[in-house]
């Protein structure tokens, strides 16, 4: 039986596929140089009576690699709800899909040819209807000075039974905004997700697929055919391929039928908490750069989210920073050139912001007590810029987490099935004492005063710091440096673990309320590092056993960085704050600087479960400070001042 229906011309763009308000298919798709192609449209799963609708593509339609056609008058056309593209024999879901079908279960293996994009009938709605109610809606933005980043992954962040939401919601974006509150408590500014984008995460590692004749066809990469039985697949958990880049991903959400609206209500209830929202997106390096321009203007414009971490290699970075659309939008990549971007003229605020791993290479040098760490770890401390933001971080999705970067020498990546030859070599890491798990209570409190003092390093640093989720309260990857293909607990952080290092969540807490406290510490251009005002004091200024005297050579393992808050312009506090650092395997003895007369220094707060002491030496105050910890000072009025004064008068006088 021939069809009825009528193939007429469309212009090329946007790319995609829908039933406009006439009832007609429009259909604007890319296939390279092909014999045969088109599209085929199928009716729901129950629906016997209406049969799958197959168009071949004239190629009359093709405007350079474009096929672009308005289909009129197609029979039952409200009754199709889903699509997918044909070149030749090979079947293959549109990469312009707005909602990807097939792909609801997280783990299950679903052939290329039923994985099925979603066909949006704009005649059977009202526009009203359709959208999305983004009233009262305002986009965060954060300076980079008073941000504090948090990395999650979206299926592992609640996907434990120990995270506390229910069944439903575990693993899912509805399972965060449960989370909103802790993370308001943390003090955390801005969340940063791994790709949300729809993929399939399954992969066979050293086999292809090909469809010859509806029939799914396995090959090895020497052309041999594999009995799919034999073939290990994995699990690409982290998401860092190339994917349908349109779509949020359905197995992450509470509903996956109406993934977009719970996408934008999740941004939107960000927004309301006064959160920022930065997306991950991986381009392969032969990516069409259309796409990429494309799916983060559609990103930005539909969904509201506030900015994008690009990942990937020969991206168009110039042309992303560049677009229009993106002019209040945060970016973040490895490197930036500032001047061929905006060729001198800067914008106001610092939207753009470099990943800064050499900053986790110098404190984790630092923190295990290496020669010729100390000028490396004061560099990365001070690191900022007026032009673009600096992200710091420790610990990533990649290599340790911070707890087993002081439990860990060595990767331990067996169970990834590679013969632990995958991940790095280069961790950088000191165990301790001890490899892997004990019960010494010495070590263990060693490990604790270790992420306490690397974490003071991470937030009092002049960079936006981050942190990956769990990390504040030590959960462990068991020592696997590389758990992409890992979906069990591994992966799921273990929320029992909150409870049991309380002590180390609160003094997270502790660090990110005294940023947000102390502007002084954390500015939107770099420390002068000199008394530019006259007061007596550099904006900040170090200092080594001896005030004043920093000792900078191969085998100094101690820094004092002494902040003055005389500078601070925004708020009142004119606190002096001094962080002592000593990594020192042994204890030392430290001069604080002098303060201004009529103040005194105050221990705030110490990684060391003892405090520090006091010794009178030639009427200086020298701190005995134990091994392996840093100690923060603050400035208080000295209550004693006038009397000490008179008293000086007096025996002056005598």
């Amino acid at each position: 039986m021939q069809e009825k229906y009528k193939i007429l011309n469309e212009k090329p763009y946007p790319l995609g596929c829908y039933i406009d308000y006439d009832k007609s298919l429009v259909v604007r798709a890319v296939f390279s140089d092909c014999k045969r192609c088109g599209i085929t449209l199928y009716p729901a799963s129950d629906d016997k009576e209406v049969k799958p609708l197959q168009i071949q593509f004239p190629k009359t339609l093709k405007k350079g690699a474009i096929y672009s056609a308005r289909v009129k008058d197609i029979e039952n056309i409200d009754k199709y709800i889903s699509y997918n593209y044909f070149k030749e024999d090979a079947f293959f879901c549109d990469p312009y899909a707005k909602h990807v079908l097939g792909l609801e279960v997280f783990g299950k293996d679903v052939p290329d040819s039923e994985i099925r994009a979603k066909l949006d009938n704009k005649s059977m709605h009202h526009a009203s209807e359709h959208e999305f109610d983004w009233k009262n809606d305002k986009s965060c933005f954060v300076p980079y000075e008073k941000s504090f980043v948090y990395l999650l992954h979206v299926r592992g962040f609640t996907k434990s039974s120990g995270s506390g939401i229910s069944i439903s919601k575990r693993g899912t974006f509805s399972g965060i905004i449960e989370k909103i509150p802790y993370l308001k408590e943390l003090g955390v500014t801005t969340l940063e997700l791994m790709p949300v984008y729809e993929m399939n995460e399954v992969e066979n590692p050293v086999a292809t697929r090909k469809n010859i004749q509806n029939e799914t066809l396995i090959y090895s990469k020497d052309g041999s055919l594999i009995d799919e039985k034999n073939i290990t697949k994995r699990i690409n958990f982290w998401g860092y391929k190339k994917g349908y880049y349109f779509a949020p991903r359905t197995s992450y959400c509470e509903h996956p039928d109406d993934a977009e609206n719970e996408f934008k209500n999740f941004v939107k209830t960000l927004h309301e908490n006064g959160l920022e929202l930065i997306l991950q997106f991986f381009f392969e390096e032969n990516e069409n750069e259309s796409i990429i321009m494309d799916a983060l203007r559609f990103w930005r414009c539909t969904y509201h989210v506030d900015g994008f971490h690009l990942k990937g290699v020969r991206l168009p970075i110039r042309q992303i920073v560049r677009e229009p659309l993106f002019t209040d939008v945060k970016i973040w990549y490895d490197w930036f050139d500032i001047g061929d971007i905006f060729n001198g003229n800067l914008p106001k605020k610092r939207f753009l912001a470099t990943y800064n791993n050499a900053f986790m290479y110098a404190t984790r040098r630092f923190l295990k007590s290496d020669n010729n760490t100390v000028n490396d770890f004061l560099r990365a401390m001070v690191n900022n810029s007026s032009e673009n933001g600096v992200i710091n971080y420790i610990a990533d999705y990649e290599g340790f987490r911070l707890a087993d970067m002081v439990s860990y020498e060595h990767k331990h990546n067996e169970e990834n099935g590679e013969n632990n030859k995958d991940g790095t070599d280069n961790n950088l890491t000191w165990n301790c004492g001890i490899e892997g798990r004990t019960r010494k209570h010495n070590i263990l409190q060693l490990r604790k005063k270790q992420i306490m003092n690397i974490l003071t390093m991470l937030f009092m640093a002049q960079g936006t710091p981050m942190i990956y989720s769990g990390d504040e309260f030590a959960f462990s990857q068991g020592g696997n440096n590389n758990p992409y293909c890992q979906d069990n607990e591994i992966s799921w952080i273990d929320w029992r673990l909150l409870e049991k290092n309380r002590e180390i969540f609160d003094y997270v807490k502790f660090l990110a309320n005294l940023r947000k406290t102390y502007s002084f510490l954390h500015n939107p251009s770099p420390f002068k590092m000199m008394d530019y005002i006259s007061c007596g004091y550099p904006d900040l200024s170090c200092h080594g056993k001896e005030a004043w005297r920093p000792d900078l050579s191969g085998n100094s393992h101690v820094l004092g960085m002494l902040y003055c808050g005389l500078y601070d312009k925004t708020s009142d506090n004119k606190d002096f704050i001094y962080i002592c650092y000593n990594m020192h395997w042994q204890n030392m003895d430290f001069a604080l600087p002098k303060l201004p007369d009529g103040l005194k220094w105050k221990l705030l707060k110490s990684s060391d479960v003892q405090p520090e002491k006091t010794v009178e030496t030639d009427g200086k105050d020298l701190k005995l400070q134990s091994e392996r910890s840093v100690c923060i000072y603050i400035s208080e009025i000295d209550k004693n001042f006038k009397k000490k004064k008179d008293r000086t008068k007096k025996n002056g006088k005598n």
